[in-house]
């Protein structure tokens, strides 16, 4: 089978198309013809070496986020038949042991790691929702948001942003989404109010929002954590995806996928297959090197209205 591996830390360009012998699932595990993959920003993160990794440990596989079809199955596994439509996240330290990420043909991953894929929902949409409702979903549990609260989202266009705004809305809350001026309709579509980068944000904010701020959630990095302290936000009232040594040096909470449930996966999943929230698709790329590393490209320049996905068939 094909897979996308890297042999170097480096930029997209040490992205490589490699033949590898098709994995065969283990007790607990399945194995799934891959349909589409879903690319995060921690993915080029990991292959450029921004997260510590050990050159001895390569190569390794590339992408976590995934949808498909099951085609075999180990010994032990119940809960999942060949020719099941599924969707999941490959989990544990991206980089470390991940030969077979999820930019391949092929994907064995633990039968519990994985999902059914409702009817209604597309393999693309599908394989745009693991990281980035995971993250969503754990931030605002780590928040404590409810109905009532009135929040501030950053990065309210990008993956993770978009979800947050949606599910912030969803539990009947007053959002504000902070984005580029050229997604701020995107983001009014979502339900937010919509505030756009640039000067004098912190005053802007402010005379947005039509109640007292009460929760804020960085989903973009640099400056955002300066921002929710000026809008006289307490540290426990704001979490930030980026643990930088400002969020550290300001004891802010630093959430993401690690305070995620195993439910909030599937529960997603049936959200966006009744329509009840939007995943929104910018690009899906064909399975070749070339656009794999374009896509990669694309997702670097921070720019991305919702998900980039790679479809294999």
């Amino acid at each position: 089978m094909q897979a996308v591996q890297y042999e170097r830390f480096g930029s997209p360009e040490v992205l490589k198309m490699v033949d590898v012998a098709t994995p065969v699932p283990g007790r607990g595990e399945i194995r799934v013809t891959v349909r589409a993959a879903g690319l995060n920003p921690l993915d080029w993160k990991v292959f450029g070496g921004m997260t510590g990794g050990d050159p001895s440990q390569l190569p390794q596989g590339v992408g976590r986020d995934y949808s498909g079809v099951v085609d075999a199955t180990g010994e032990g596994v119940t809960d999942f038949t060949a020719g099941d439509a599924v969707l999941g996240t490959v989990r544990g330290a991206p980089g470390l042991g991940m030969t077979s990420g999820s930019l391949a043909e092929e994907l064995v991953v633990p039968a519990d790691w994985v999902v059914h894929k409702p009817d209604a929902l597309g393999f693309t949409e599908a394989a745009a929702l693991g990281v980035a409702s995971q993250a969503a979903a754990g931030a605002l549990r780590t928040l404590g948001l409810s109905a009532g609260d009135a929040i501030v989202i950053s990065g309210a266009s990008g993956g993770v942003g978009s979800l947050a705004v949606q599910f912030a809305v969803h539990r009947g809350a007053t959002v504000i989404g902070i984005a580029g001026e050229q997604n701020l309709d995107h983001v009014r579509s979502l339900g937010a109010i919509p505030v756009a980068y640039g000067e004098n944000l912190e005053s802007r904010v402010l005379s947005a929002t039509p109640a007292p701020v009460t929760r804020f959630l960085d989903c973009h990095g640099t400056g955002y954590i300066d921002l929710a302290l000026g809008i006289g936000l307490a540290p426990e009232a704001i979490a930030t995806l980026v643990p930088s040594p400002e969020a550290i040096a300001n004891e802010v909470l630093v959430t993401g996928s690690r305070d995620s449930l195993p439910d909030d996966l599937p529960h997603v999943a049936d959200l966006v297959a009744r329509g009840a929230i939007k995943v929104h698709v910018a690009h899906a790329y064909p399975f070749e090197i070339e656009d794999v590393r374009e896509a990669y490209t694309e997702l670097r320049k921070g720019h991305v209205r919702g998900k980039l996905v790679v479809s294999l068939s």
